[in-house]
Protein backbone atom coordinates (compact mmCIF):
# COMPACT_ATOMS: atom_id res chain seq x y z
CA UNK A 1 0.00 0.00 0.00
CA UNK A 2 0.78 3.93 -0.35
CA UNK A 3 -1.18 5.72 2.15
CA UNK A 4 -1.74 9.28 0.89
CA UNK A 5 -3.21 11.04 3.72
CA UNK A 6 -1.15 11.26 6.84
CA UNK A 7 -0.74 13.43 9.62
CA UNK A 8 2.78 14.29 10.77
CA UNK A 9 3.45 17.86 12.71
CA UNK A 10 5.36 19.69 15.26
CA UNK A 11 4.74 18.45 18.84
CA UNK A 12 3.59 21.52 20.20
CA UNK A 13 1.07 21.43 17.42
CA UNK A 14 0.33 17.77 17.61
CA UNK A 15 -0.26 18.35 21.19
CA UNK A 16 -2.77 20.80 20.67
CA UNK A 17 -4.52 18.74 17.99
CA UNK A 18 -4.86 15.93 20.42
CA UNK A 19 -6.85 18.42 22.62
CA UNK A 20 -9.30 19.43 20.04
CA UNK A 21 -10.02 16.05 19.34
CA UNK A 22 -10.19 15.31 23.73
CA UNK A 23 -12.84 18.41 24.26
CA UNK A 24 -14.55 18.91 21.37
CA UNK A 25 -15.41 15.46 19.21
CA UNK A 26 -16.26 11.98 20.65
CA UNK A 27 -13.11 10.47 18.72
CA UNK A 28 -10.98 8.87 20.87
CA UNK A 29 -7.27 8.81 19.08
CA UNK A 30 -5.25 8.96 22.62
CA UNK A 31 -3.64 5.63 21.44
CA UNK A 32 -2.23 6.36 18.22
CA UNK A 33 1.81 7.45 18.23
CA UNK A 34 2.61 11.21 17.00
CA UNK A 35 6.27 11.28 17.29
CA UNK A 36 7.53 10.77 13.28
CA UNK A 37 9.57 7.39 13.87
CA UNK A 38 6.78 5.96 16.07
CA UNK A 39 3.89 6.94 13.14
CA UNK A 40 6.40 5.29 10.83
CA UNK A 41 6.80 1.76 12.40
CA UNK A 42 3.47 1.80 12.67
CA UNK A 43 2.44 2.19 9.38
CA UNK A 44 5.83 -0.15 8.09
CA UNK A 45 4.53 -2.89 10.32
CA UNK A 46 0.94 -2.42 8.94
CA UNK A 47 2.64 -3.21 5.78
CA UNK A 48 2.19 0.36 3.96
CA UNK A 49 5.37 0.44 1.40
CA UNK A 50 5.45 4.37 1.56
CA UNK A 51 3.24 6.71 3.02
CA UNK A 52 2.79 10.58 2.38
CA UNK A 53 2.32 13.16 5.25
CA UNK A 54 1.46 16.85 5.78
CA UNK A 55 0.65 19.62 8.59
CA UNK A 56 -1.15 23.26 7.82
CA UNK A 57 -0.49 26.68 8.45
CA UNK A 58 -3.94 27.32 10.51
CA UNK A 59 -2.39 31.14 10.69
CA UNK A 60 0.12 33.30 8.87
CA UNK A 61 3.39 33.21 9.96
CA UNK A 62 4.26 29.54 10.22
CA UNK A 63 4.28 28.08 7.25
CA UNK A 64 8.16 28.31 6.24
CA UNK A 65 8.53 26.95 9.77
CA UNK A 66 6.66 24.24 8.94
CA UNK A 67 7.75 23.16 6.21
CA UNK A 68 11.52 23.41 7.02
CA UNK A 69 10.23 20.99 10.28
CA UNK A 70 8.11 18.23 7.49
CA UNK A 71 11.05 18.09 5.30
CA UNK A 72 13.20 17.21 8.57
CA UNK A 73 11.03 14.78 9.80
CA UNK A 74 11.18 13.07 6.10
CA UNK A 75 14.74 13.00 5.90
CA UNK A 76 15.07 12.02 9.50
CA UNK A 77 12.66 9.06 8.61
CA UNK A 78 14.88 7.82 5.37
CA UNK A 79 12.38 9.58 3.14
CA UNK A 80 10.22 6.60 3.72
CA UNK A 81 7.06 9.59 4.32
CA UNK A 82 7.19 11.92 1.95
CA UNK A 83 5.66 15.53 2.74
CA UNK A 84 3.38 17.96 1.32
CA UNK A 85 4.04 21.52 1.71
CA UNK A 86 1.81 24.11 3.42
CA UNK A 87 1.30 27.74 2.41
CA UNK A 88 -1.32 30.80 3.95
CA UNK A 89 -2.55 33.02 1.61
CA UNK A 90 -1.94 35.90 4.29
CA UNK A 91 1.84 35.64 3.84
CA UNK A 92 3.91 38.39 1.69
CA UNK A 93 6.15 35.25 0.85
CA UNK A 94 3.26 32.51 0.31
CA UNK A 95 4.78 31.61 -3.41
CA UNK A 96 8.44 31.80 -2.30
CA UNK A 97 7.67 29.71 0.95
CA UNK A 98 5.79 27.15 -1.64
CA UNK A 99 9.32 27.12 -3.95
CA UNK A 100 11.72 26.76 -1.34
CA UNK A 101 9.20 23.40 0.19
CA UNK A 102 9.32 21.78 -3.42
CA UNK A 103 13.49 22.69 -3.32
CA UNK A 104 13.44 20.60 -0.06
CA UNK A 105 11.83 18.00 -0.84
CA UNK A 106 7.89 18.73 -0.89
CA UNK A 107 5.65 16.81 -3.41
CA UNK A 108 3.19 18.64 -3.54
CA UNK A 109 0.49 20.60 -1.33
CA UNK A 110 -1.87 20.47 1.32
CA UNK A 111 -4.75 22.78 1.25
CA UNK A 112 -7.27 22.56 4.32
CA UNK A 113 -9.86 24.95 3.60
CA UNK A 114 -12.08 24.38 7.01
CA UNK A 115 -8.74 24.58 9.84
CA UNK A 116 -6.95 27.44 7.47
CA UNK A 117 -10.41 29.25 6.38
CA UNK A 118 -9.18 29.30 2.56
CA UNK A 119 -11.29 28.53 -0.21
CA UNK A 120 -9.85 26.11 -2.42
CA UNK A 121 -10.14 28.52 -5.43
CA UNK A 122 -9.14 31.62 -3.88
CA UNK A 123 -7.23 33.46 -7.09
CA UNK A 124 -4.47 34.03 -5.06
CA UNK A 125 -3.37 30.29 -5.22
CA UNK A 126 -3.71 30.93 -8.72
CA UNK A 127 0.49 30.83 -9.22
CA UNK A 128 0.60 28.35 -6.56
CA UNK A 129 -1.46 25.53 -8.36
CA UNK A 130 0.55 27.08 -11.79
CA UNK A 131 3.87 26.05 -9.58
CA UNK A 132 2.76 23.10 -8.56
CA UNK A 133 1.48 22.00 -12.05
CA UNK A 134 4.62 23.01 -13.47
CA UNK A 135 6.88 20.55 -11.45
CA UNK A 136 4.77 17.56 -11.65
CA UNK A 137 3.62 17.89 -7.64
CA UNK A 138 0.24 17.45 -6.67
CA UNK A 139 -2.43 19.49 -4.35
CA UNK A 140 -4.39 17.61 -2.10
CA UNK A 141 -7.56 19.28 -0.58
CA UNK A 142 -9.43 18.99 2.40
CA UNK A 143 -12.80 20.74 0.95
CA UNK A 144 -14.97 22.08 3.62
CA UNK A 145 -15.59 20.98 7.16
CA UNK A 146 -15.44 17.16 6.41
CA UNK A 147 -16.07 15.10 8.00
CA UNK A 148 -18.78 17.37 9.13
CA UNK A 149 -21.29 17.98 6.90
CA UNK A 150 -21.59 21.20 5.01
CA UNK A 151 -23.96 22.10 2.24
CA UNK A 152 -24.06 20.01 -1.63
CA UNK A 153 -22.47 21.10 -4.26
CA UNK A 154 -20.56 24.21 -2.97
CA UNK A 155 -17.12 22.30 -2.38
CA UNK A 156 -16.99 20.33 -5.70
CA UNK A 157 -18.16 24.01 -7.44
CA UNK A 158 -14.19 25.48 -5.96
CA UNK A 159 -12.25 22.85 -7.05
CA UNK A 160 -14.33 22.64 -10.54
CA UNK A 161 -13.65 26.32 -10.77
CA UNK A 162 -9.87 25.26 -9.95
CA UNK A 163 -9.86 22.31 -12.61
CA UNK A 164 -10.93 24.78 -15.00
CA UNK A 165 -7.84 27.33 -14.64
CA UNK A 166 -5.35 24.83 -13.90
CA UNK A 167 -6.35 21.58 -16.04
CA UNK A 168 -2.82 20.45 -15.82
CA UNK A 169 -2.64 19.82 -11.96
CA UNK A 170 -3.30 16.38 -10.43
CA UNK A 171 -6.05 17.49 -7.49
CA UNK A 172 -6.52 15.03 -4.98
CA UNK A 173 -10.19 15.78 -2.99
CA UNK A 174 -9.90 13.89 0.16
CA UNK A 175 -12.27 11.83 2.28
CA UNK A 176 -13.97 10.46 -1.26
CA UNK A 177 -15.33 13.97 -1.92
CA UNK A 178 -18.30 13.31 0.65
CA UNK A 179 -20.72 14.21 -0.21
CA UNK A 180 -20.40 15.25 -3.11
CA UNK A 181 -18.74 11.90 -4.40
CA UNK A 182 -21.31 11.28 -7.24
CA UNK A 183 -20.60 14.71 -8.40
CA UNK A 184 -16.69 14.46 -8.35
CA UNK A 185 -17.54 11.11 -10.43
CA UNK A 186 -19.02 12.96 -12.94
CA UNK A 187 -16.30 15.78 -13.21
CA UNK A 188 -14.42 13.27 -14.10
CA UNK A 189 -14.88 12.80 -17.57
CA UNK A 190 -13.98 16.44 -18.21
CA UNK A 191 -10.85 16.86 -16.16
CA UNK A 192 -8.45 13.90 -16.08
CA UNK A 193 -6.24 15.17 -13.36
CA UNK A 194 -9.32 14.93 -10.96
CA UNK A 195 -8.83 12.56 -7.92
CA UNK A 196 -10.42 10.92 -5.05
CA UNK A 197 -8.42 9.71 -1.76
CA UNK A 198 -10.33 6.80 0.26
CA UNK A 199 -9.84 8.83 3.34
CA UNK A 200 -12.04 7.28 6.82
CA UNK A 201 -14.74 6.56 4.13
CA UNK A 202 -14.43 2.84 3.62
CA UNK A 203 -13.24 1.52 7.73
CA UNK A 204 -15.27 0.09 10.02
CA UNK A 205 -16.93 2.15 12.29
CA UNK A 206 -15.94 5.56 10.74
CA UNK A 207 -17.68 8.22 11.57
CA UNK A 208 -17.72 9.46 7.75
CA UNK A 209 -17.92 5.90 7.10
CA UNK A 210 -20.41 3.69 5.77
CA UNK A 211 -19.25 2.24 2.28
CA UNK A 212 -22.59 0.75 1.47
CA UNK A 213 -23.58 3.81 0.22
CA UNK A 214 -21.25 3.84 -2.92
CA UNK A 215 -21.82 1.28 -5.86
CA UNK A 216 -18.42 -1.01 -6.34
CA UNK A 217 -19.61 -0.59 -9.38
CA UNK A 218 -18.88 2.85 -10.06
CA UNK A 219 -15.87 2.59 -7.91
CA UNK A 220 -14.32 0.00 -10.32
CA UNK A 221 -15.21 2.12 -13.31
CA UNK A 222 -13.27 4.66 -11.53
CA UNK A 223 -10.24 3.06 -10.27
CA UNK A 224 -7.75 4.89 -11.58
CA UNK A 225 -8.74 8.13 -10.05
CA UNK A 226 -8.93 6.82 -6.51
CA UNK A 227 -5.92 6.12 -3.70
CA UNK A 228 -6.01 4.96 -0.69
CA UNK A 229 -5.78 7.13 2.47
CA UNK A 230 -6.15 7.02 5.91
CA UNK A 231 -5.74 10.01 8.28
CA UNK A 232 -3.40 8.25 10.28
CA UNK A 233 -2.55 8.94 13.63
CA UNK A 234 -5.54 11.05 13.54
CA UNK A 235 -8.12 7.80 13.25
CA UNK A 236 -10.07 6.40 16.09
CA UNK A 237 -10.25 2.86 14.95
CA UNK A 238 -7.41 0.40 14.22
CA UNK A 239 -5.35 1.22 10.96
CA UNK A 240 -6.48 -1.92 8.82
CA UNK A 241 -10.21 -1.09 8.79
CA UNK A 242 -9.87 1.17 6.15
CA UNK A 243 -7.85 -1.58 3.67
CA UNK A 244 -10.75 -4.37 4.91
CA UNK A 245 -13.17 -1.73 4.28
CA UNK A 246 -12.21 -1.47 0.62
CA UNK A 247 -11.18 -5.16 0.14
CA UNK A 248 -14.84 -5.87 1.43
CA UNK A 249 -16.02 -3.88 -2.01
CA UNK A 250 -15.82 -6.86 -4.41
CA UNK A 251 -13.35 -4.75 -6.66
CA UNK A 252 -11.10 -6.60 -9.26
CA UNK A 253 -7.67 -7.44 -8.34
CA UNK A 254 -6.86 -4.58 -10.73
CA UNK A 255 -8.73 -2.14 -9.65
CA UNK A 256 -7.88 -2.99 -6.14
CA UNK A 257 -4.04 -2.66 -6.95
CA UNK A 258 -4.81 0.31 -8.57
CA UNK A 259 -6.08 2.06 -5.50
CA UNK A 260 -3.70 0.67 -2.61
CA UNK A 261 -0.80 1.57 -4.52
CA UNK A 262 -0.38 2.18 -8.48
CA UNK A 263 -2.54 5.55 -8.47
CA UNK A 264 -0.47 7.28 -6.09
CA UNK A 265 2.89 5.75 -7.60
CA UNK A 266 2.06 7.31 -10.62
CA UNK A 267 1.68 10.60 -9.00
CA UNK A 268 4.52 10.23 -6.49
CA UNK A 269 6.99 9.46 -9.59
CA UNK A 270 5.54 12.25 -11.51
CA UNK A 271 6.63 14.83 -8.93
CA UNK A 272 10.12 13.51 -9.16
CA UNK A 273 10.00 11.19 -5.57
CA UNK A 274 11.56 7.76 -6.39
CA UNK A 275 9.00 4.88 -5.53
CA UNK A 276 11.15 2.67 -4.36
CA UNK A 277 10.94 2.46 -0.24
CA UNK A 278 13.87 3.12 1.70
CA UNK A 279 14.87 0.30 4.13
CA UNK A 280 16.99 2.96 6.52
CA UNK A 281 16.14 2.75 10.23
CA UNK A 282 13.59 5.66 11.36
CA UNK A 283 15.06 8.11 13.04
CA UNK A 284 13.71 10.80 15.16
CA UNK A 285 13.91 14.37 14.00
Amino acid sequence: MIDVHTHLHPPKLFAAIRRWFAERSTWDVSAQPTEPADVAAALRAAGVERFVFFSYAHKPGIAADLNAWLTAASRAIGGYGLPLATVHLDDATYLEDLRAALDAGCIGLKVHEDVQRLAVDDSRFDPVYETLAGRGAFLLVHVGPIPWEYPRDTGAARVERVLERHPDLNVVVAHFGVPDTLRYFALMGRHPHLHLDTTMVFAANSPVGGQSRFDPALIEGHAERVLYGTDFPNIPYPYSNEREGIEHLGLSPAALHAILRGNAARLIARAGASEAMPNGPAKRP
